[in-house]
Parts: structure tokens; C-alpha cells; sequence
């Protein structure tokens, strides 16, 4: 095990570098749909997370298999692409739906801890988090306020330093009468462009 840390000959580059580096690929396609631009500040997170996770590993086969240095046999030919690559990748994007669901968030908030939202914007987080059914009364600069539903609670779009793409698609629209909420027929949905927006009402399926 030792030499696995100590020489960074070019296969101990990998093995420092790579598995951290598609975790945190993975985990940010997760989290946003695309990849992050690297930079050069990022190679210490990738080293940081490949030996967390080479020592999880180890943890694993010596808590299985009782023999910690068994994962060696598995590091030749096509087995070494999936400890290097593909694990790593798949823990990334459970990872990214975990943070990307707020898993850790909501459990601790139905136990009275809060914390300030992840996102970087209230929009982020409202995209987020709106419960499937909420409806919302998008005013608009020039128009007649728009009321629709949010069905598939995925398509609003969240740039969080640019507020000009935070446009809005309603899977279905209608009219509020009185307390009441109504589709119009048949189905129909609505785009609303980020810059023709001037505020939105919303009314949570949770409430």
C-alpha cells in the first residue's frame, strides 16, 4: 500500500489525480447539467478526494474481505478503467443528486437545524425546491400576468451569474378564480423570457 502513495511515477499520478477528478466532474454534471471548466487551482481537490477514496477502498476490502490490499489484483487492464474511472464517476453523480435533492438539508431542517440554502440565488433554489403542483402568477413588464402550474418542476433555467438566462417554461397554464386554480383546455404551456419578468407570485403545492 505504501508505494501507492509515496512514488509519483506517471501510473501514481493517476491513481492521486484521476478518480478525484471524475468524481468532481460527475457530481457538478449532476448538480447543474454540464461540466465545469478546470483550472489549475482544481488539481488539489482532485488529489484530496482520490485519497479519500482510495482509503475508503482499502476500508472496504479490509472490512469485507479482511485482506486491505486485495483491490490490487483489480488494477490491471479493464478492471484498473473501472476503479480509476467508472466508480468514481458513479459515486460523483450520487453525490450530485444527493446535494442536488438537498437529502442532508431536508432531514436536518425536519429535525429543527437550518442552514442557508446551497445555491448561489433565491431562483436557484426556488427551481429547486418548488414542490411538483405549486402555481405560479408570473407578472410580467408589458403584459397580462401569466398562471400556470409547475408540473415537471425541472424547467426553469439558473444561471448564477447571469440573470438574463433565468427564463421560465410552465408545463401548463390557466386561471385563478377566486381560490381556485383552473387549466385551460386543452393543455397548453407557456415560455416566459428571463428579461420580460417582473415578479412571481408563488402559491407552494405545500402549503
Amino acid at each position: 500500500m505504501d508505494d501507492l502513495f509515496k512514488t509519483f511515477d506517471a501510473l501514481a499520478i493517476l491513481y492521486w489525480v484521476v478518480p478525484g477528478a471524475f468524481f468532481i466532474l460527475f457530481r457538478a454534471f449532476a448538480l447543474k447539467g454540464s461540466f465545469p471548466s478546470l483550472g489549475k487551482d482544481d488539481v488539489v481537490p482532485f488529489i484530496i478526494v482520490s485519497v479519500l477514496y482510495w482509503y475508503l477502498l482499502i476500508w472496504v476490502f479490509a472490512a469485507f474481505f479482511g485482506v486491505p490490499d486485495l483491490y490490487r489484483q483489480y488494477l490491471t487492464g479493464v478492471q484498473s478503467i473501472v476503479a480509476l474511472v467508472a466508480v468514481p464517476s458513479l459515486l460523483g453523480v450520487g453525490a450530485g443528486l444527493i446535494e442536488r435533492g438537498d437529502v442532508v438539508g431536508r432531514l436536518l431542517r425536519a429535525h429543527g437545524v437550518g442552514f442557508l440554502s446551497p445555491y448561489a440565488t433565491a431562483w436557484e433554489s426556488l427551481v429547486v425546491n418548488l414542490p411538483a403542483g405549486s402555481v405560479l402568477i408570473v407578472h410580467l413588464k408589458d403584459a397580462e400576468p401569466i398562471v400556470g402550474r409547475w408540473v415537471n418542476a425541472q424547467f426553469g433555467s439558473a444561471g448564477s451569474t447571469d440573470k438574463e438566462v433565468r427564463d421560465l417554461y410552465l408545463d401548463e397554464i390557466g386561471a385563478v378564480t377566486g381560490d381556485n386554480y383552473q387549466p385551460f383546455t386543452p393543455t397548453r404551456g407557456a415560455y416566459v423570457a428571463a428579461d420580460q419578468i417582473q415578479f412571481i407570485e408563488v402559491i407552494s403545492a405545500a402549503t
